[in-house]
């Protein structure tokens, strides 16, 4: 397994790829939202924008995303928009960050040429190490393709790619801190505005992210572009062994598929082994392949003893239960990402996700 991370904020929850560092300085905010910008696909999107007044220091808007370990060379591909950035100066859109958070390396996009740049480091003072060929537009989304890969501490590569083509590609010292690996990646507004902020109503959007690192045989380097698209469960699965809490909508999956996600009706078991499963709606559009399936839960654990859950995912005749994952108190999203068809150990088909069941067990 390679990819590391798939996130299109589907689910309407700023919370969904993980409570990850997420930075809302005022007058920055942070939000999931299907307006404002218009969602690049599907119905939601990230939202990183700017709400105070001409000049405003301090604000800060930006998401953190958690490689999950130490990496040396990671691929992180994300759809960006930005709006009403027409400073001089640049602005901060993407860190990657060690695994100690000290900055390696930062993207920075300048309003009055429109062009990416690579800089060293943690500000906008720091070495240049490439400067993007082609400007970007603002108003319009676009695909940006970031890889950074960290050798040692003077042996490393960065790529950026834009609209499918490469960019910036720098060979060399692109470590900032003593630790040569990165281990996650911020993106949104990642500094304070300051003289960048010249009107009100600026933002940052950001939809469709994929984090791939190189190991493995699929999902092992450059992403290219992609969509993400939430299935929401449309009926009953194969297993139906869990009760409904809350409010009651009368069928054990119309329970689990509301967006955004809410507690206010679940359902729920405290038998281990239970199982409850969903079909699912099928793709909304014409695919021409699909990279990766994720089966995804809002879960928590409901009584004051242990409790653990175990995605589960039915393709066919197979059925497969992800590692179990143990539960508090405290809701939290659930993931278990399969890179091809258990069914048939090959790549998934647009059939094979349309046919599939999702759901839960009890561990």
């Amino acid at each position: 397994m390679t990819r590391i991370l798939t996130c299109g904020y589907e689910t309407g929850d700023v919370a969904e790829a993980g409570a990850t560092t997420t930075g809302g300085a005022s007058p920055g905010t942070i939000s999931v939202v299907s307006t404002v910008p218009t969602p690049r696909a599907g119905a939601y999107c990230l939202k990183a924008a700017y709400n105070g007044t001409t000049g405003s220091a301090g604000a800060q808007a930006y998401k953190g995303y958690n490689f999950g370990a130490a990496k040396t060379d990671v691929w992180a591909r994300f759809a960006f928009l930005i709006h009403g950035y027409q400073s001089t100066t640049e602005t901060m859109i993407g860190q990657v960050l060690d695994s100690a958070a000290g900055v390696q390396t930062t993207l920075t996009y300048l309003g009055s040429d429109g062009l990416l740049r690579i800089r060293l480091g943690p500000n906008i003072t720091g070495t240049v190490l490439g400067t993007a060929t082609t400007a970007l537009s603002a108003d319009t989304w676009h695909v940006i393709e970031w890889r950074t890969q960290i050798l040692t501490t003077t042996t490393g590569t960065t790529e950026v790619w834009l609209d499918g083509n490469r960019v910036i590609n720098f060979s060399g010292d692109n470590s900032n801190t003593s630790n040569v690996n990165t281990q996650s990646l911020l993106l949104g507004q990642v500094n304070s505005l300051g003289s960048n902020a010249t009107i009100n109503g600026q933002y940052i959007g950001i939809d469709d992210i994929a984090i791939n690192d190189t190991n493995g045989t699929v999902n092992n380097g450059r992403p290219g572009d992609g969509r993400v698209i939430l299935l929401i469960p449309n009926g009953a699965g194969s297993s139906t062994q869990w009760t409904r809490g809350g409010t009651d909508t009368g069928a054990n999956y119309s329970q689990v598929n509301e967006l955004p996600p809410s507690l206010l009706q679940y359902n729920a078991s405290s038998t281990v082994g239970n199982r409850d499963l969903y079909a699912l709606s099928d793709i909304p559009v014409v695919v021409q392949s699909i990279n990766v399936a994720e089966v995804i839960l809002l879960a928590q654990n409901s009584d004051a003893g242990g409790g653990s859950i175990g995605p589960t995912l039915k393709s066919g005749a197979i059925t497969n239960e992800a590692t179990a994952v143990s539960l508090t108190a405290t809701p939290v999203y659930v993931t278990a990402r399969y890179e091809t068809d258990p069914n048939t150990s090959a790549a998934w088909t647009a059939a094979a996700v349309n046919a599939l069941e999702v759901g839960a067990t009890v561990r």
